[in-house]
């Protein structure tokens, strides 16, 4: 199911290409081979693997929590919940990138294990820049009111409806 907000009114729709039981079949799945992964871990005295696949687990939930109120959000609303959840989800997915590659790191050649922490930060890095970097030139953006955007029927420099002739397409019009 998705929410989508209009104003103050939120509706919810389903996405009627999903089957309904798609989502609690993937949720089944992942319970299912995260109990027998962190079985066998303890079973082979493998404690820190277990303890990595109950953090991923629980992590991945908390994840996709933190996105779908993310996403509820109105975009252009700039708060401190806002701020936070973008900070939660940046964190969350770092620390599961590193997990993962120090988890793998030790199965694999030294140089493909460097390989896959330069993959971590890279992501890590990418998902900075969007969440906060981009986000925060984007928002400035949107608080510049460009007037040179307007071509104008009448010299006199009064906007009125019928006036604009056209609007010039640009990234400030988007």
């Amino acid at each position: 199911m998705v929410a989508s907000s209009t104003n103050d009114e939120i509706q919810t729709t389903t996405n009627p290409e999903i089957p309904l039981f798609f989502p609690a079949t993937v949720y089944f799945y992942l319970t299912f081979n995260s109990v027998s992964t962190i079985y066998q871990a303890y079973y082979h005295d493998d404690f820190t693997m277990a303890a990595f696949i109950v953090f991923v687990y629980f992590g991945y939930f908390l994840l996709m929590f933190c996105i779908t109120k993310f996403q509820a959000l109105p975009p252009q609303e700039n708060s401190p919940r806002k701020d936070f959840l973008k900070s939660v989800i940046w964190v969350l997915i770092t620390l599961i990138l590193f997990g993962f590659a120090f988890e793998f790191s030790t199965f694999i050649h030294p140089v493909a294990a460097v390989f896959v922490f330069v993959l971590a930060i890279s992501s890590s890095s990418f998902i900075f820049f969007l969440y906060f970097v981009y986000d925060g030139l984007r928002q400035q953006q949107q608080k510049q009111i460009p007037t040179s955007c307007y071509k104008l029927s009448s010299s006199n420099g009064k906007v009125s409806g019928n006036k604009i002739k056209e609007v010039v397409p640009g990234p400030d019009n988007v």
